[in-house]
């Protein structure tokens, strides 16, 4: 199916088991796989679904959309994904205060996102700062709200 068109077809992103994506690729159905980090078992589920698209011959680019931190970790990922194609990376449209709340975290330079090379993730919690902002109706990134496209926040100081 994805074979016979000349756009790139990606999906993924609401798969939460590795049998969704075994599905598609084995019947060619997309190029690029995005599995959501979060929802298909962490590091270990997606490096399992990067193998199975490995195997049929297909791209990753993890979904990414729910913080700096995750950016982080599927910066960590990518690195060690032989098929990895392209990260997803909405920090730069997050409220200032959400750089303020952890360090560490890689940011896009010139096109580029580069981990961390510190221990582990590479990022470190501030925990005086996250308790200014308490999860619940008013700290979480809303992406879809009118012109969050041209938010810019503390992301590009």
């Amino acid at each position: 199916m994805a074979r016979s068109i000349k756009v790139p077809v990606a999906t993924g992103e609401r798969f939460n088991r590795l049998g969704q994506f075994l599905q598609l690729l084995a019947g060619r159905a997309v190029d690029i796989v995005q599995p959501e980090t979060l929802s298909i078992g962490g590091i270990g589920g997606a490096r399992k679904a990067a193998a199975l698209a490995e195997a049929a011959e297909a791209f990753v680019a993890l979904h990414q959309a729910q913080s700096p931190y995750n950016t982080a970790i599927n910066a960590h990922l990518h690195a060690s994904i032989p098929n990895f194609l392209i990260q997803e990376c909405f920090d730069d449209f997050l409220e200032p205060w959400a750089r303020e709340i952890m360090r560490g975290v890689p940011r896009v330079k010139a096109g580029y996102l580069e981990p961390s090379d510190a221990p582990g993730i590479g990022v470190e919690f501030d925990e005086r700062e996250m308790a200014k902002h308490p999860y619940g109706p008013n700290n979480f990134l809303r992406l879809f709200e009118n012109g969050w496209e041209k938010r810019t926040s503390g992301a590009r100081k």
